[in-house]
């Protein structure tokens, strides 16, 4: 059974509440990173009155402090060690670095502690380096997980309960993660409303770099070519809807993504390769007018969209 406790102090008539309650096997759940992410974890928790409850940790005090006033959280954590000994599940929310770093303090922690630890970072296979390196039960005690929300703007007031309904989770189990662990980790991305798959952390980090990382990178790379010439931002005053969903993504948070790229190198540069491999087809087909060479390589690409990724509206011929 839920701990069932009363949400303490403050004003909650702000907080979203959905109707039937939901339920969840899990007492005592801390939040550390109270960003977008685990912003977004907090709420959903609350819009589906969640009856246990929520410790934050943040290196913002004054944050906690006015969760706890508004009543999002019940206690603000000043020591992150004590966590995994009081706590039946640990979400981990900080970026990659940071993490990396949680971890590597904390690693004992996490292997002695009685909870399961849960992390977000849009890379595995060096959280599970990290983890590794505090030995078997450390592992039995993590359940490696990416859910694929998020937003261009971050912070707790970017945060939404609704972040995660319908989104696709991915957990990254080892063979040593406990059947335990893999199962609260689930009930929580479960009751947060996300659509949960399982691979491995290198499958997942190769994925992510081809269809995630890339694209950030090409268009923080066109967008950065037009930087560095003179008066091209005069040019933008006839841009159209292509460039606009095109260049979408160079909004992005540059530290955050500097710290996911760095840390999924290799993948990254494999994929970055292979679009220099098309670029520079097509850059040959160019210089020799071959303008049947690249209808051909124009055409696989379509096809390979039409096929996997079919448009709302018919695009013009």
């Amino acid at each position: 059974m839920a701990f069932a406790v009363p949400v303490s102090g403050g004003d909650t008539a702000r907080m979203p509440q959905v109707s039937p309650p939901n339920t969840i096997d899990i007492e005592r759940i801390a939040v550390c990173g109270l960003g977008l992410i685990g912003g977004s974890v907090v709420r959903a928790l609350r819009a589906g009155r969640y009856r246990g409850r929520i410790t934050g940790f943040d290196v913002d005090a004054a944050l906690l402090q006015r969760l706890c006033q508004e009543g999002w959280i019940d206690e603000a954590a000043s020591d992150a060690a004590s966590l995994f000994a009081s706590h039946d599940l640990v979400v981990m929310c900080q970026p990659v670095e940071p993490l990396l770093a949680f971890i590597e303090t904390h690693g004992d922690c996490i292997a002695t502690g009685r909870a399961v630890g849960i992390d977000v970072a849009s890379v595995k296979v060096p959280v599970m380096a990290a983890l590794r390196r505090h030995g078997d039960a450390a592992m039995a005690h993590f359940v490696p997980s990416h859910p694929i929300a998020g937003k261009a703007i971050h912070g707790w007031d970017a945060g939404e309960a609704e972040l995660f309904k319908g989104k696709h989770c991915v957990l990254t189990p080892e063979p040593g993660t406990g059947e335990a662990a893999l199962r609260r980790a689930q009930s929580l991305w479960s009751f947060v409303g996300a659509r949960m798959s399982v691979m491995s952390a290198a499958r997942h980090d190769a994925i992510y770099a081809a269809i995630s990382h890339l694209p950030q990178v090409l268009s923080y790379a066109y967008l950065h070519s037009l930087a560095a010439r003179e008066g091209t931002s005069e040019w933008l005053a006839y841009q159209g809807s292509g460039f606009k969903g095109f260049t979408r993504l160079g909004a992005s948070d540059a530290e955050l993504w500097a710290d996911i790229a760095v840390h999924n190198a290799q993948p990254l540069i494999a994929e970055i390769d292979h679009l220099s491999d098309a670029l520079g087809l097509m850059r040959h087909q160019l210089s020799r007018g071959d303008q049947s060479g690249l209808a051909e390589s124009f055409a696989l690409a379509r096809e390979f969209h039409l096929r996997n990724l079919p448009p709302d509206e018919p695009l013009p011929e």
